[in-house]
């Protein structure tokens, strides 16, 4: 699916979603779908480490 940065208009794709300006003022910050899907994101990656060390034993 792709997603498109309501400041920038820069479009990417939703595998691949990533706020490019993270930095910079943005007045749909709080309702960006982008910024939602990269923190869903590294919350997974976070949760795929936590559980790793636990299947090794």
């Amino acid at each position: 699916m792709k997603l498109i940065c309501e400041k920038f208009k820069e479009s990417m794709e939703s595998e691949d979603a990533e706020c490019r300006h993270p930095d910079d003022y943005c007045p749909t910050r709080t309702a960006c779908i982008i910024l939602y899907l990269e923190k869903e994101r590294k919350r997974e990656q976070e949760r795929q480490k936590k559980k790793a060390p636990q299947e090794k034993n």
